[in-house]
């Protein structure tokens, strides 16, 4: 049997949400919803997510500029950005985390974890983190040991990545030319090759790009002046289930657009319905 679903992919709206949205199945937002983590902005995101009832599953990530879901990271350094009013970050990561999210509204907030889509079978995998910008959130030294080893918890049979930067030269290319993606994210993408890797941060490397059997998506929403005016990408995804044997299923993951591109995985029946 089969499942087609649509997935919709943004990233980098800080705070933005004039423009328009595309039909789809799951939205994933690949981080910095917000322009300094301040509680208000969360707040409205939530609230503007919630309202997407289009969409069966909102699975999103935080990005460096929602530096308040790093905590240890915001208390050292909460008087550079708001040296007037200090955000109460354990709210905020409260606000965020809140398991009802996803019982009600379907919002799933991933940070280093692994979600599994029951209906489809899809694993899903989320983490914030990119190399060292500017001492935003979130930022791990670059070609250290500490973002290898970040990176290194990433499950091999994920089938939709998502984090907040892009790996090496793939859509991470600045308005200066400089390619500014992570060398040990290119590593490991290209090690566990996911069906889909949407990731965001360098709002002017939006695009899709394919190599091997893996989508790149950089969904960035806003452009380099913050305007909102990048187009959600849209990746479907057609999920074949075969050698079912009532406990596990083998599972071929087709891009639509290029049917002669798949993974094949297997993944336990009680995590999902086909």
């Amino acid at each position: 049997m089969s499942n087609k679903t649509r997935i919709v992919c943004i990233s980098d709206t800080h705070s933005r949400y004039h423009f328009a949205l595309k039909d789809g199945d799951i939205l994933v937002h690949a981080g910095d919803f917000s322009l300094s983590g301040e509680q208000n902005e969360v707040e409205n995101f939530l609230k503007w997510l919630k309202s997407l009832t289009q969409y069966r599953l909102k699975i999103i990530i935080a990005g460096n500029h929602d530096l308040t879901l790093e905590s240890e990271f915001y208390e050292r350094t909460w008087q550079r950005w708001h040296p007037k009013n200090k955000q109460d970050y354990e709210k905020i990561g409260q606000l965020i985390r809140d398991p009802s999210l996803a019982t009600d509204y379907g919002i799933i907030y991933l940070e280093q974890q692994e979600f599994i889509d029951q209906k489809t079978g899809l694993k899903f995998y989320g983490s914030p983190y990119q190399p060292e910008f500017n001492n935003w959130g979130f930022n791990l030294p670059i070609d250290s040991p500490e973002i290898k080893q970040v990176w290194s918890k990433i499950p091999d049979d994920v089938d939709v990545l998502i984090t907040h930067g892009p790996p090496k030269n793939i859509l991470d290319i600045t308005f200066s030319g400089e390619h500014v993606g992570c060398a040990q994210l290119l590593a490991r993408v290209k090690q566990i090759k996911p069906r889909l890797h949407v990731f965001g941060h360098v709002h002017e490397g939006y695009g899709r790009d394919e190599e091997d059997s893996t989508i790149f998506v950089n969904a960035s929403t806003c452009n380099l002046g913050y305007r909102p005016c990048q187009p959600p990408i849209v990746v479907e995804l057609e999920i074949h289930a075969i050698e079912n044997d009532g406990k596990t299923a083998k599972l071929q993951i087709w891009d639509t657009a290029g049917q002669e591109r798949f993974r094949s995985i297997t993944r336990k029946l009680v995590f999902f319905v086909i």
